[in-house]
């Protein structure tokens, strides 16, 4: 009798839950997709907190705190994930505690406003640094839970059609904050976006603890090292000796990752250099949730079909375009153009930048290429944001757009070589 392997055990275990699984992660994904619409970091914080900051290295201090404590989160319990057999109680922990913030923020908004404005944001920064630390343990817990409690046979598509939903929700999401931003000029408008998104979220971290998990039965060889000390930087050492594709891919989406960042500044830009109006915020968020809609539905199917490499190298060119219209945008109407693109690019990358890892390893690796490279863009998410913000105080927003695509297109280059396949295969 051929012994089952331990992804073959987990596929023949998951299937009778399958169904009623992809029901209820769509389901919570919409209730979150809503909430994120009604306050995306990039645009409507942003847009909210230039009012007390008009730096943009303060501006972009604030992802960057807040990707900071997301990997010392992550730097603390690397290694220690390793052999569980449930990863739902800690995602759904972590996922509690981080969207608690959002309470925490509108009651600041709600009731503190007029406090001290230097005062204002520092609470403000810490509550994203709050969050951060919570968004830790959900990043290392969620990816892993979701790969189990989806079955490999639709999981391409699945992704793909939960993140139309999601765009579709983000869009509804985007219109309710648009109009609520648009109603009147008190700042307490925004707390109220704060205050509607956290009841959203409570419903959706309530059907995310409703979703099944086969709990995971551990080979000898996994129980041997399970509990076992591992250290990130001698794991990403190992790795990048041993398998150069996955190397190449760390790298190449490190230096995308930071060309990305760019488009956190837009919404500031436009709001200071092109009068860009309470109502056009709501119609730029939309924008970008329209076409991550319409992206996710073609990434998801190409990836079904291709794998996620095509879309992912597809998706990339899509934000040197992005990079390249910045640097000529003079007007509200080009940043519509702008943001359609990066909708789609970053649907692609939103569905393959991290699913793709999980067809570059054995399953028995799965936990640390993972953690190599969900730490990786974390980091480059952390310094971009922040080295983008005081590149556009130097040099100006449309120099720093092309030093953006300086370091973009590279990594474009190199992924262009990465091969979507286990380290024997991708050898030969």
């Amino acid at each position: 009798m051929v012994e089952l392997t331990a992804e073959e055990r987990l596929q023949i275990e998951i299937e009778p839950h399958a169904n009623k699984n992809m029901v209820k992660s769509v389901a919570e994904g919409v209730l979150d997709a809503v909430a994120a619409g009604m306050i995306p970091l990039n645009t409507v914080v942003t847009y909210f907190i230039s009012d007390y900051v008009n730096n943009s290295f303060l501006i972009g201090l604030l992802p960057t705190l807040q990707a900071v404590c997301n990997v010392l989160v992550q730097l603390s319990l690397n290694g220690k994930l390793n052999g569980r057999e449930r990863f739902k109680p800690l995602c759904n922990l972590g996922t509690f505690l981080f969207r608690c913030s959002w309470l925490i923020i509108s009651i600041l908004i709600l009731f503190f406003n007029r406090m001290h404005p230097l005062g204002f944001v520092c609470v403000f920064y810490a509550i994203y640094c709050y969050s951060g630390l919570c968004q830790g343990l959900t990043v290392l817990t969620y990816s892993q839970m979701m790969n189990k409690v989806i079955p490999n046979r639709v999981k391409g598509r699945f992704f793909g059609i939960r993140g139309a939903f999601n765009s579709a929700a983000g869009i509804i999401g985007a219109q309710i904050g648009g109009a609520i931003i648009a109603s009147n000029g008190d700042v307490r408008r925004f707390g109220v976006l704060f205050l509607i998104a956290f009841v959203l979220d409570m419903l959706s971290v309530a059907l995310q603890a409703w979703m099944w998990e086969p709990a995971m039965k551990m080979g000898e060889k996994q129980e041997k090292t399970t509990g076992k000390k591992n250290n990130f930087f001698k794991d990403m050492a190992r790795l990048f000796r041993k398998d150069r594709n996955i190397a190449r891919y760390v790298i190449a989406m490190f230096l995308i990752t930071i060309g990305m960042s760019f488009f956190t500044f837009q919404t500031a830009h436009s709001k200071e250099a092109l009068g860009l109006t309470g109502a056009q915020l709501g119609m730029v968020t939309s924008i970008m949730y329209i076409f991550q809609t319409g992206g996710s539905l073609l990434w998801g199917y190409v990836s079904d079909r291709k794998g996620y490499h095509p879309g992912m190298v597809i998706g990339q060119l899509g934000f040197v375009a992005y990079l390249l219209l910045a640097f000529f945008a003079k007007s509200a109407e080009l940043t519509y153009i702008m943001t359609a693109i990066y909708g789609l690019a970053v649907a692609a990358n939103n569905l393959g930048s991290r699913n793709m890892v999980f067809k570059m390893c054995a399953y028995e690796e799965r936990v640390t290429y993972y953690g190599v490279i969900n730490m990786m863009l974390t980091i480059a998410t952390a310094t971009a944001s922040m080295l983008t913000g005081a590149l556009i105080d130097w040099i100006g927003y449309e120099y720093s757009a092309l030093a953006c695509l300086m370091m973009t297109v590279p990594g474009v280059i190199l992924l262009l070589r990465v091969k979507e396949a286990p380290p024997a295969a991708a050898a030969e």
